[in-house]
């Protein structure tokens, strides 16, 4: 059965109490948010995150798994060898912790590109009032890009990708090394999200996990049952590649780990984010198809629009999501 899940925005007792009131059952968290990990470094402390799990208990709340925080890999992802080997073996570390408590996700968001991610913003993204009546939507057009955005690490020539392809992958493999085999041995399985913005190349940066082919070609390089997709319809979606093929295809091989439920108008090199029901997919046939494929995971809100008389936090617009997505598993099911 389908659950209706979330991208936990706080471990506040009152963030969780809310959500929990909107029919949400589990979701991730963030590893920099872990008690602990947020200081640095990325140890977390075992108390706190035992009292985070009584706190989450408490309102009858699941952590579904642990979404990989970037900047607490950035050495890895930057070719930093040196600085890799504390991140990853934090990192190593945090997993066996979560397989010692049965929670058996780990969503990763392998992207080069946003390796600075905490420093800057996202590049060639800008909130809009674009949407129905103003609301705010997150707009992307690649023509907002320069010189001056491309990354500073890497860097294999001005006739060429600063960070080219195979180099992804080396770091990629280098990543796998370290974690799969502990990740098996913990029972954690790996969620890969798309390249997002979902372009050939970002910020000087190849990105062959951008499309539905080019993460077919991560699954079988990685050829392992624990290893699978945080699958983003905004993002396929976004790639102009076959997304309904791609669902059915990656539910028949039981790839679906979790999903992020967004909708978007446009494909590269220029689109808007929008709310669920008003995008270029049919939210609803998407849904049918989950259920179609037996998958049992969360389906998760992303990426909220701004709307009126919103807090900072995006609880209007958030809470408008949960309820559209409750009522389309319920429907469609």
């Amino acid at each position: 059965m389908i659950k209706l899940g979330l991208r936990y925005a706080s471990t506040s007792r009152e963030h969780l109490q809310r959500v929990r009131q909107l029919g949400v059952e589990g979701g991730t968290l963030r590893w920099s948010w872990f008690p602990g990990a947020e200081a640095g470094g990325g140890h977390v402390d075992r108390e706190g995150f035992r009292a985070l799990l009584a706190r989450l208990a408490e309102f009858d709340l699941a952590l579904g798994g642990m979404e990989l925080s970037r900047p607490l890999i950035q050495g890895v992802l930057q070719g930093d060898a040196e600085r890799a080997v504390g991140e990853l073996e934090a990192l190593c570390e945090t997993i066996r912790l979560l397989g010692d408590h049965g929670i058996d996700l780990l969503t990763c968001g392998f992207a080069i590109a946003h390796a600075d991610e905490a420093q800057h913003d996202w590049r060639g993204y800008r909130d809009e009032p674009l949407g129905r009546a103003g609301s705010v939507l997150r707009t992307f057009d690649a023509a907002r890009l320069d010189a001056g955005d491309l990354v500073t690490w890497g860097g294999n020539g001005a006739d060429g990708p600063r960070v080219d392809e195979p180099e992804v992958w080396r770091r990629l493999d280098r990543f796998m090394d370290a974690v799969l085999p502990v990740a098996r041995s913990a029972g954690v399985r790996l969620g890969f999200h798309p390249n997002d913005p979902p372009l050939p190349v970002y910020r000087g940066v190849a990105q062959p996990f951008a499309t539905p082919e080019g993460l077919g070609v991560l699954l079988d390089r990685y050829a392992d049952p624990g290893v699978g997709l945080l699958f983003c319809l905004g993002t396929l979606q976004e790639s102009g590649g076959d997304m309904t093929g791609a669902l059915r295809r990656f539910g028949a091989q039981g790839k679906l780990f979790a999903i992020h439920f967004r909708n978007v108008r446009g494909t590269v090199p220029r689109f808007h984010e929008v709310f669920p029901d008003e995008g270029d997919f049919d939210a609803a046939a998407h849904m049918r198809l989950l259920h179609e494929a037996g998958f049992d995971g969360y389906v998760m809100p992303d990426h909220y629009p701004g709307v009126l008389g919103d807090t900072p936090e995006n609880d209007l617009a958030r809470a408008w999501c949960l309820g559209y997505l409750r009522a389309l598993i319920q429907s469609t099911g």
